[in-house]
């Protein structure tokens, strides 16, 4: 079946403003205000994340973001926050945030003074929200583009998760 040019152009649109509507629909649904309140900390030395997560053996999970980007919001309110709440998390992830848009320096694995946009391009961050795995090293175990799905984000996540902790304990076995 072709499509005329308008009617594409209309299905486009149609298909976009229900994909806006039903994120924004399942970020405003809940009453943030009854749950603990958390809050993802912005990096500003990652020696001090890097010798928490070599002693706790856990990746350190970077969300990149930016102030006005809708679906970093959603990614920190669906998804990291409700980690950050639940306690079986605790000893599987230590989660940050680096701020892609505030153009400050952070201090890097490596103690040298690194701009975020810097550090956001080490990591391949480009689009907003990227989510990265590493290991106390710096060492990129795994990486989450953007929000393909949100019916499927949580599941991905976790499966990141999961991938880069069998990661550091096959690093950890190794050096048996």
């Amino acid at each position: 079946m072709i499509l005329g040019k308008g009617l594409f152009v209309q299905l486009f649109l149609t298909g976009a403003l229900l994909a806006s509507f039903s994120l924004s629909y399942a970020t405003e649904d809940y009453n943030f205000d009854d749950l603990p309140h958390v809050e993802i900390i912005n990096t500003e030395d990652f020696r001090i994340d890097s010798h928490l997560a070599a002693q706790k053996q856990t990746p350190i999970l970077i969300l990149f973001s930016m102030e006005e980007c809708t679906y970093c919001h959603y990614v920190e309110e669906e998804h990291l926050k409700p980690m950050l709440r639940n306690s079986d998390y605790n000893e599987k992830v230590i989660i940050r945030r680096v701020m892609t848009d505030d153009f400050d320096d952070l201090i890097d694995f490596n103690g040298e003074t690194v701009s975020s946009m810097d550090f956001s391009s080490r990591y391949g961050a480009f689009l907003t929200p990227t989510v990265v795995f590493l290991d106390h090293n710096g060492k990129q175990l795994s990486r989450i583009l953007g929000v393909r799905n949100t019916e499927y984000y949580g599941g991905d996540l976790d499966d990141s998760l999961d991938l880069s902790l069998q990661m550091i304990h096959e690093q950890l076995a190794s050096l048996k």
